[in-house]
């Protein structure tokens, strides 16, 4: 299966989606290179399973040293 995603937003929603699917203890990896949305994936993911901190990228944190 192939989901394409079109802006932020639209990957925040499909993060979302996938969050109402998980079980409790299931692991989610998502790999990728820089900038292809893999926060804002677990930003949707993490709203949806009532997270209410703010989920950033530790890449971004270390390379903003």
């Amino acid at each position: 299966m192939a989901i394409i995603s079109r802006s932020v937003g639209e990957t925040r929603k499909i993060g979302a989606h996938l969050g109402k699917e998980l079980g409790q203890g299931e692991v989610v990896c998502l790999i990728g290179e820089l900038g292809t949305g893999k926060t804002s994936l677990a930003q949707g993911i993490a709203r949806d399973l009532g997270v209410e901190d703010w989920v950033t990228s530790p890449t971004f944190i270390i390379i903003n040293e």
